[in-house]
């Protein structure tokens, strides 16, 4: 075989995006998401508070339901920056 029948492997060529690449991507999704979940806190909280001074009730069901799902995107957010 001669040298100029080799060729490197397709990933070694540069049409693959290098690990650092690659990790920056993820890093920057992660960092979107971490942005995403913030925002759908602040938006729930302010929900929450705002129903609350509706209900006057921390036990009425439209104040769980926000609080439930509030919870749960809580601890995403706290899954993700972990």
């Amino acid at each position: 075989m001669s040298a100029a029948s080799f060729q490197k492997p397709r990933y070694e060529q540069g049409d693959a995006p290098s690990r650092v690449q690659r990790n920056a991507q993820v890093f920057g999704a992660m960092a979107e998401r971490e942005l995403f979940l913030q925002e759908e806190i602040r938006v729930l909280r302010a929900q929450m508070e705002e129903t609350f001074g509706r209900e006057q009730s921390f036990t009425a069901a439209t104040v769980v339901e926000i609080s439930s799902r509030l919870d749960l995107k809580i601890n995403e957010y706290m899954l993700l920056v972990r």
